[in-house]
């Protein structure tokens, strides 16, 4: 039986360190070309020496933030996918704070085509998810799956750009009125 080693909090704290550099650095300056290792030690306040032992390269760095940013979404989205009531404003409120929250990152990440058509992914495999839970089908014409992911990450995406004065409940009372 082996155990596994617990990883040393200094090192977890340096990833942290390095994470959060390189999400300060792009929100100032989207364009992932110009990171370099050097600029994100420096933001850290860490030597390149402590990069390397982490990551393999600026890839493998940004590659580990967006499964964090993955895993938190859905971390921050599971109470959605279990509750019964598809209209639950409440949970679709607290998902939409997540967004908020880090907006920032967010408008920078959606440049990027891949992990656009992951969020829809996901979107789309909720609504899958809430469908399947609910029992009864409604009669009358019912959105396709991939047509109401991509309005949500549309609605997400301009709220997150251009319509930020607008509340998370205003932007979820809007969501809802696409499921009816």
């Amino acid at each position: 039986m082996t155990k596994q080693k617990k990883e040393d909090p200094r090192a977890i704290r340096s990833k942290q360190m390095l994470k959060k550099a390189t999400v300060d650095i792009l929100i100032e300056n989207p364009n992932i070309s110009k990171l370099t290792v050097q600029k994100i030690s420096q933001r850290a306040e860490l030597n390149r020496a402590t990069f390397y032992l982490h990551f393999i390269d600026i890839g493998d760095l940004l590659k580990q933030l967006v499964h964090d940013i993955f895993d938190d979404l859905l971390l921050e989205m599971s109470p959605t996918l279990y509750v019964d009531d598809i209209n639950n404003k409440d949970q679709l409120i607290a998902f939409l704070d997540y967004f908020y929250k880090h907006r920032k990152i967010f408008a920078v990440l959606f440049e990027h085509p891949g992990f656009k058509k992951k969020v829809q992914m996901i979107l789309k495999d909720s609504i899958v998810i809430k469908r399947e839970r609910k029992s009864k089908e409604t009669e009358g014409t019912v959105l396709s799956m991939d047509i109401l992911a991509s309005s949500i990450l549309g609605i997400i995406m301009w709220w997150l750009k251009d319509g930020v004065h607008f509340s998370s409940e205003y932007i979820a009372s809007q969501i809802i009125e696409l499921y009816r």
